[in-house]
Parts: C-alpha cells; sequence; structure tokens
C-alpha cells in the first residue's frame, strides 16, 4: 500500500506518510504506565488527608506523567520530522 495514491470523498488525493505512532513514542508511554504503578504508593502516603492524598496520586499525578511523556514523545517527532 506504500506509494499508492488514494483518493477521498472530496476528490483530492493522499499519499501515504510515515508510520506513526513511533514505537519509541509507545515504548515511552509504557515506560510512564510502569513508573506510575511503581511510585502510586509512594506519592500515595506522601499526604495525610485521604481525600487529597487520592486526589494528588489518581488524578494529578497520572496526569503529570501522560503530559510528561506526551512531550517527550512529541520532542522525538519533532527532531525525527525535521532530519
Amino acid at each position: 500500500m506504500s506509494g499508492e495514491v488514494s483518493t477521498t470523498i472530496l476528490g483530492r488525493e493522499e499519499n501515504s506518510g510515515k508510520k506513526y505512532p513511533m514505537i519509541v513514542e509507545k515504548v515511552i508511554l509504557l515506560v510512564g504506565l510502569v513508573l506510575f504503578i511503581l511510585t502510586f504508593s509512594a506519592v500515595f502516603a506522601q499526604f495525610d488527608n485521604k481525600l487529597l492524598s487520592s486526589l494528588v496520586t489518581f488524578i494529578i499525578y497520572p496526569f503529570v506523567i501522560l503530559f510528561t511523556t506526551e512531550m517527550i514523545g512529541r520532542t522525538i517527532q519533532k527532531v525525527h520530522n525535521d532530519t
């Protein structure tokens, strides 16, 4: 299928591009998941208040990890596409 030109409903021609997502991005996302699994109990233990601890551990902390892995992935993509 590589190199073939496909047509859309509006009649535009589209060429197949590079594969997405790259394997490196998938690995980084899995590393983020493993990082959360291995460290969430330590984050939970940092706070005395159970509600605050739960909020930080299960909402804010995963978001920070996901944001970080996304930024790393986008940086890798930018470097890869610029070369």
